[in-house]
């Protein structure tokens, strides 16, 4: 006769899973973004995590499979959130531009995000694979918001009719510059971010204003 289920202890071995699943991932987050995704070993992983190597085998195929859900999980809820805030804004175009980046300096001046980025940068080049996935997963999906609430400028005749040429590296890369400035040169020329945020946005909306 089988033995019934014991939900109680089925749900606390669930939740013991997803614990150390998500101490795997903290603890490669860390290793990446200190060590490099080249000098990175799943066994800096395992010490970090407080487990055993073949532990991680039981999550994750490879060392490239860790690092692809170390991005999923670091990046992605941001690019969620954006998506929800732009589908429930009712405000103009601008406005929701406008919005769009204060959330995007926002998100970005989480510790976590900046190491994250930079080790991307410095890895994409000897590893195409990593370079792919991450246009795939995060560049790609947000340059279509970005586009899209371009477009919805466009329509509304917010925006010049040509806005939609405009390339979005152009609109995104501040944002991008005033982190790892801050990262590089914090000591010596600090960015206030506050300021430096308000104005990239002020100049964005006069660039594409009709």
């Amino acid at each position: 006769m089988t033995a019934p289920l014991d939900l109680h202890k089925t749900g606390k071995r669930e939740l013991q899973k997803e614990a150390r699943r998500s101490a795997i991932i903290d603890a490669a987050l860390e290793a990446f973004t200190q060590q490099g995704f080249t000098s990175t070993k799943l066994d800096d992983v395992a010490e970090r995590a407080g487990i055993g190597k073949g532990t991680i085998y039981l999550y994750f195929d490879s060392k490239e499979n860790l690092f692809e859900e170390v991005v999923r999980q670091t990046l992605f809820p941001f690019g969620v959130a954006a998506e929800q805030h732009a589908a429930s804004f009712t405000g103009s175009a601008s406005e929701l531009l406008a919005s769009h980046f204060r959330n995007f300096y926002e998100a970005m001046s989480s510790p976590k995000i900046p190491p994250l980025m930079a080790m991307i940068s410095a890895e994409a080049l000897r590893f195409p694979v990593i370079a792919a996935f991450f246009y795939r997963e995060i560049i790609s999906k947000a340059h279509v918001m970005l586009r899209s609430i371009i477009s919805r400028g466009v329509e509304s005749g917010e925006f010049r009719v040509d806005a939609n040429d405009i390339f979005l590296q152009l609109l995104v890369a501040p944002v991008l510059a005033s982190v790892t400035w801050n990262q590089q040169f914090h000591e010596q020329a600090p960015i206030d971010i506050e300021s430096y945020r308000q104005m990239h946005i002020d100049f964005v909306l006069r660039a594409l204003k009709a």
